[in-house]
């Protein structure tokens, strides 16, 4: 994890959001709904792939450097990784990243795979100076965020010359 990012230093609101959030990783590692075995015998369904129509809207990965914000417990981090991305996850939640990066070894893919426990906010501070292919966020990531314009200007910073965010 990158020491540049001090969880001490949140705010009350995000010290609680996060907290629950690192309850939800431990909670939905052993469900249905993500099916880490599903997943590391990479069967498709809820939780194992990327929907449906993602693969279309992006393309091909194989070989792209991608930054998947707010990953929480990597399904879809897994999915790009598999699709031949250099994949970066990134989320606020220690204990979500800890599920990911044993998803992400169970699975094989732990050297194309890389996790950074930062608020999404401070993402381009903790990546110092990185820049990605592709910055995705996955379905449902958004409503979290109390104010898209700054971190509309992070991803802006995150983005190779024509890059994309997904």
């Amino acid at each position: 994890m990158s020491p540049a990012y001090e969880p001490s230093d949140e705010p009350d609101w995000l010290v609680a959001n996060r907290l629950a959030w690192d309850d939800l990783a431990r909670l939905h590692a052993s469900t249905d709904l993500y099916d880490l075995p599903g997943v590391v015998a990479g069967t498709t369904g809820p939780g194992n792939d990327l929907r449906p129509w993602e693969d279309d809207e992006l393309g091909p990965v194989d070989g792209l450097d991608v930054l998947h914000l707010q990953c929480h417990i990597g399904t879809d981090t897994v999915a790009l990784a598999r699709r031949g991305a250099r994949t970066v996850g990134l989320d606020f939640s220690a204990d979500a990243l800890a599920v990911a990066h044993r998803l992400a070894e169970d699975c094989g893919l732990a050297d194309r795979m890389e996790w950074v426990q930062a608020d999404v906010y401070q993402a381009d501070h903790v990546l110092e100076g990185r820049a990605f292919d592709v910055v995705y966020t996955g379905n449902g990531s958004l409503g979290w965020l109390p104010d898209l314009e700054p971190w509309a200007e992070i991803v802006h910073e995150l983005l190779k010359p024509g890059g994309v965010l997904y």
